[in-house]
């Protein structure tokens, strides 16, 4: 699980990759920071709507919906059209501003992006089918993901001048394809795992 999250070319992923270019690394992991604190936010949403669902007792219910989710969030992948990662005479106006206003920025293009809910929605029923809702391994499985997702962000904000080079439309195109695959793959063995 956190292979896709770490390869994923999202709209957060172009904001981070932008604004490391265009404004530097400081800038770059202050919007990180930005995504992480919007990350958390929709995770606690995502447990709280879940837990409520696993007090009721829809285990079947919660792993089939979140198999579906994973597989329809892989199948946006897949057929999504990859934007340029950096066209500045279009994308960079809007980068010069404070730190605040950039924390802010990872915030909103985090947060306001639906597939990003929909994602942990998905992550969080695989959990809960594979640890259970409020154990030990479902909380440490997260401190995982989180702690690879951000420092993968942070990665990716250190290597942007490479990125700059190798990170074309088709290979965006490709890692969507991988991601996708990869996500469905997770759907279908949920919701295999919940019916047998």
């Amino acid at each position: 699980m956190a292979l896709p999250i770490a390869l994923s070319v999202s709209p957060g992923f172009v904001a981070l990759f932008q604004t490391s270019i265009v404004r530097g690394v400081n800038a770059g992991m202050v919007l990180v920071t930005g995504i992480l604190i919007s990350d958390l936010i929709l995770i606690s949403i995502s447990y709280l709507g879940l837990s409520h669902l696993t007090v009721k007792g829809h285990s079947l219910t919660l792993g089939i919906i979140a198999g579906l989710i994973l597989i329809t969030s892989g199948t946006i992948s897949i057929f999504r059209k990859p934007s340029t990662p950096l066209n500045s005479a279009k994308n960079t106006s809007d980068l010069h501003g404070r730190l605040s206003v950039i924390l802010v920025r990872g915030f909103l293009v985090n947060i306001a992006n639906p597939f990003v809910l929909i994602f942990w929605l998905g992550v969080m029923g695989f959990a809960a089918s594979n640890y259970g809702m409020h154990s030990y391994g479902f909380f440490v499985f997260f401190l995982g993901l989180i702690l690879t997702s951000f420092s993968s962000d942070l990665m990716k904000c250190y290597l942007s001048g490479h990125f700059k080079k190798i990170l074309t439309i088709r290979t965006i195109a490709i890692l969507n394809k991988v991601m996708g695959v990869i996500f469905i793959a997770i759907g279908i063995f949920i919701i295999c795992k919940v019916m047998i």
